[in-house]
């Protein structure tokens, strides 16, 4: 077992520049591999959400980020990196804690915060502030501004990856930024949040540059409806977002929204079955399955299909499952019971349409949100048609690559798909027809497929997609200044 004792790290929120001691909301935090409770849920109050809101809109209207020039926010956020890169052990911990996700992955995602902020850094240099566009005779300058008050609603599975880089191209632009975690998943980000504010009272600069407020849905409405937040980012389930932006389109927001999507793999008839399912495995397991580009619906040519199901039954058999906080752990619990509960409830709905579960039945003996992980076989892929989001595949057969295709561009998908087959050529050419923004062949990693990869959010996995347009260049706004030379007519 591990000897690693997860200090307990208090929620509180930061509001236009004091640090603010919040109230039970009644619900626990749970450890997700044992249950039990840890410490209580706290919850910011709505007039507490009502001064961050009025602070953000101030430092705006007031013009406080033409006192910060992109020099000074440069200097600011090198020196959050730097701290990431030194505390970052504290943020993998209590991201292990809270989402269940194994420590070894953790570990990993937070020693790349820092690396993540730089990358926005590098950005916000070569965007500059200002181009010329004119001649001395007929000055002509390009702006570039901050849009507004911005707010940023982290999502529970990789939360602080997430804020770490939405916040710093929000701060690199000049954009006040209120700051939401889940009340699921709070604590990554309150240790994030605190760096930040450190290095940046250190600095001397203006109190509502950045704020954190806690709390759960109810807290996230009233940023996301309100009509001085000009940026809206947020992260999070399809149903969930399409709530959030009805309220933020009502207040006329820039919106960029990564949702959920039921990534397709396709399996041709000529791909290694063994290394296609332990791809696979490695892919849905990967953050405990807990991530929007996990695979999700296997097609498979149905030569193939006895074989991939039964390559699959022995690699998630293989599987070590414990603690998340165990160095040894491949797969750890899901973040939190009522989670455990709908992906139990929807493994039951497959199997009442005739699927079948194919897997690991051995569970660890301990009280927490583990479920087993596994593909169903045997339902028709109309009808597994949700996002699993968990250590789960479902397998469907298909006889030709124009049927796969079909079954692939269904409506619920956009975000990621796959393609495994020995010939590369065909592979890629049947990835470019579906509809999704990455198409991975023979791979499932979490990583850019090559240094200026680009994607869009298609379908209804989100409005917006990963880009250099969707970071720094997003929180941005042009303003064209100039004389007028009267050069034309009109």
């Amino acid at each position: 077992m591990t000897s690693i004792q997860p200090p307990i790290v208090v929620q509180r929120s930061y509001i236009d520049g004091s640090w603010i001691e919040l109230e039970d909301s009644g619900r626990p935090l749970c450890d997700p591999n044992t249950g039990e409770v840890r410490q209580p849920k706290l919850t910011t109050t709505p007039e507490q959400v009502e001064r961050a809101l009025d602070a953000a809109y101030r430092f705006d209207q007031d013009g406080l980020a033409r006192t910060i020039p992109l020099s000074e926010r440069v200097e600011f956020l090198e020196a959050f990196a730097e701290e990431l890169d030194r505390q970052q052990e504290a943020i993998a911990v209590q991201d292990a804690i809270t989402t269940g996700a194994t420590i070894r992955t953790t570990r990993l995602v937070a020693a790349s915060l820092g690396a993540r902020v730089r990358s926005m850094v590098s950005d916000a240099v070569a965007l500059g502030e200002a181009v010329d566009l004119g001649s001395a005779e007929f000055p002509v300058k390009l702006l570039r501004e901050p849009i507004g008050p911005a707010v940023i609603i982290a999502p529970w599975n990789v939360p602080a990856f997430t804020a770490s880089g939405k916040v710093a191209a929000a701060l690199l632009a000049g954009c006040p930024v209120i700051l939401k975690p889940s009340e699921n998943t709070p604590t990554g980000v309150q240790v994030l949040a605190e760096i930040l504010v450190s290095v940046m009272e250190s600095r001397g600069l203006p109190p509502a540059y950045f704020q954190l407020v806690q709390g759960g849905s109810s807290i996230g409405s009233l940023l996301t409806s309100d009509r001085r937040v000009a940026a809206l980012v947020f992260t999070g389930g399809v149903e969930t977002g399409r709530t959030v932006a009805q309220e933020a389109a009502s207040a006329l927001m820039v919106m960029q929204m990564e949702l959920g999507s039921n990534n397709t793999v396709i399996v041709r008839e000529d791909a290694d079955v063994r290394q296609t399912a332990a791809s696979l495995v490695q892919g849905t397991t990967r953050v405990n399955g807990q991530w929007c580009e996990a695979p999700g619906k296997v097609l498979v040519h149905e030569r193939l299909h006895d074989d991939l199901a039964e390559a699959l039954r022995e690699e998630f058999d293989a599987l070590q499952i414990g603690s998340s906080l165990d160095d040894e752990t491949q797969l750890g619990p899901l973040a939190f019971e009522r989670h455990r509960d709908a992906l139990r409830a929807e493994v039951a709905r497959l199997e009442s349409l005739g699927g079948r579960f194919i897997g690991k039945q051995e569970l660890p003996a301990l009280d927490g949100w583990f479920v087993a992980p596994g593909v169903i076989v045997g339902v028709d892929p109309e009808h597994a048609t949700t996002e699993l989001f968990g250590p789960l595949l479902t397998l469907h057969s298909f006889s030709d690559d124009e049927q796969a295709l079909r079954l692939a561009n269904a409506p619920e998908g956009g975000l990621d798909a796959y393609v495994f087959s020995a010939d590369i050529e065909a592979a890629m050419t049947l990835g470019s027809r579906i509809r999704a923004g990455e198409i991975r062949i023979n791979g499932t990693f979490m990583s850019d497929l090559a240094d200026g990869s680009q994607q869009t959010f298609w379908g209804s996995s989100g409005i917006g997609g990963h880009a250099p347009q969707y970071g720094v260049r997003f929180f941005l706004g042009d303003r064209v200044v100039g004389v007028d030379s009267g050069a034309f007519e009109l």
